[in-house]
């Protein structure tokens, strides 16, 4: 009988043990080929030239301020100051470009402090005064029924995440992924593009000439303008760039960033903060959890990891060995900040296996994008599960959405598309649908 016993509680052990090998295998596959690199952006040697001709640039908004600067964390740290009436007080210490400071305001002093222990250098001096605008909380509410954007025909035939933007001739232009197959994120190497002179046109968008071809996986397009010139940016792990003088033809490919700061880096996101400063959001994972980073760039060149804006922790209901927070999007409405993410890819190794295999146990979770409010675009909180998350205001039907304005309507809309075999509201095509914002209760 004690033998018996024996036998069972061995194979009861095994069987425990045999799910947790194959969680830490597949994890461990997954992020071998992976590399990490808070430089890599910007050169060690160029980092103290751009660090001077930089200096502390700043943000502000409803009762906060931003302090950003070039940062050298593997030589020095940086002690921020605020004077009072006493004189100078330190407010906090950080490893990288980034402060967020809420009070009145005032004059700030960012010092290098080297790890050497040589004497503090100053970084430099700025003062700032937040406003104090009362703002309520809007939600946003898809409105009216989805109705066909694109879907490409000759260079694929259907699109996953993607960008919208108007070009120099007004014409409004969809930029997504897809391939030759029905959704095989191995053949994704090149971007679709659509075009319409009016949004969103009665007829869908008409396919034009594919862009991005280089042989490499091509994910997420991201297109902004800045002045006179497009940009467009795309991933994953790291980051590409092409400029364009008209946001049609496009030329000057290279990797502004070639090795993020945390692993699963892609789906980037850019938002014009202040004049000569960006953010770019991206889908990141910790040590476990899912998260959403943020980059700071003051050229649109150069970036560098500052800090996380969206945190998940115990209570997330999905954390998986690739991330789990996909799609990030930031608009500013009426003062506030919100962010969306596509939520799915479930916790476990065996959602990655049955993805090769193009197998999505819950269909419904392909289409979960949660929506995050803030004041300011910095911090949106930690995610600690649907009912457990105080700056989670709504969940939307709708898959790696684009947020879209009208300049000359001043209406909204909001997007949804993903993989044929996998998508529910769509089969390959991106439909649109108006958006409402209501004013939270």
């Amino acid at each position: 009988m004690k033998r018996i016993l024996r036998r069972i509680t061995l194979l009861l052990v095994i069987l425990l043990l045999i799910p947790i090998i194959l969680e830490i295998g597949v994890r461990v596959y997954v992020e071998s080929p992976l590399e990490t690199d808070f430089y890599g952006s910007i050169d060690r040697g160029a980092v103290g030239g751009l660090q001077m001709s930089v200096g502390v640039q700043t943000v502000s908004g409803s009762g906060w301020v931003h302090l950003g600067w070039i940062a050298d964390p593997e030589k020095e740290t940086y002690r921020i100051e605020i004077k009072d009436t006493q004189g100078w007080k330190e407010i906090g210490q950080t490893k990288f470009g980034s402060f967020f400071h809420r009070g009145l305001g005032g004059i700030y002093r960012v010092w290098r402090v080297p790890k050497d222990k040589t004497p503090p250098v100053l970084l430099g001096e700025v003062t700032v005064r937040p406003t104090f605008e009362p703002s309520p909380i809007y939600i946003p509410r898809i409105s009216g029924e989805w109705q066909t954007l694109f879907q490409p025909q000759q260079y694929g035939s259907y699109i996953n995440d993607h960008t919208i933007y108007q070009d120099r001739k007004g014409n409004w232009r969809l930029i997504g992924i897809t391939s030759l197959t029905d959704g095989d994120f191995n053949e994704e190497k090149y971007f679709a593009v659509g075009m319409s002179k009016e949004f969103p046109p009665a007829e869908g968008m008409t396919e034009k000439a594919p862009v991005a071809d280089f042989g490499e996986l091509a994910w997420a397009p991201h297109v902004i303008k800045s002045e006179d010139q497009y940009y467009m940016f795309w991933s994953p792990h790291k980051l590409h760039q092409m400029t364009s003088r008209n946001g049609i033809d496009w030329e000057n490919h290279q990797i502004v960033l070639k090795a993020p700061y945390h692993k699963f880096f892609r789906d980037g996101m850019v938002l014009q903060v202040a004049p000569n400063q960006w953010l770019l959001y991206t889908t990141a994972r910790g040590l476990y959890f899912s998260q959403i980073d943020i980059y700071q760039s003051f050229d649109l060149t150069y970036w560098q990891y500052i800090r996380t804006a969206l945190r998940s922790s115990w209570g997330s209901e999905r954390n998986s060995p690739f991330a789990s927070m996909e799609s990030p999007f930031v608009v500013r409405y009426q003062n506030h900040y919100y962010l969306s993410l596509t939520y799915n890819n479930d916790s476990f190794f065996w959602h990655g296996i049955l993805l090769l295999f193009k197998i999505w146990l819950n269909p419904a979770s392909y289409n979960e994008t949660l929506v995050f409010h803030a004041d300011n675009p910095y911090d949106f909180g930690v995610y600690q599960g649907i009912n457990r998350s105080p700056t989670l205001l709504t969940r939307l039907e709708a898959h790696a959405p684009e947020w879209v304005h009208h300049p000359n309507t001043d209406r909204w809309y909001i997007t949804t598309a993903g993989w044929p075999w996998a998508a529910t509201l769509t089969s390959g095509e991106v439909a649109v649908a108006p958006v409402e914002w209501v004013k939270a209760p």
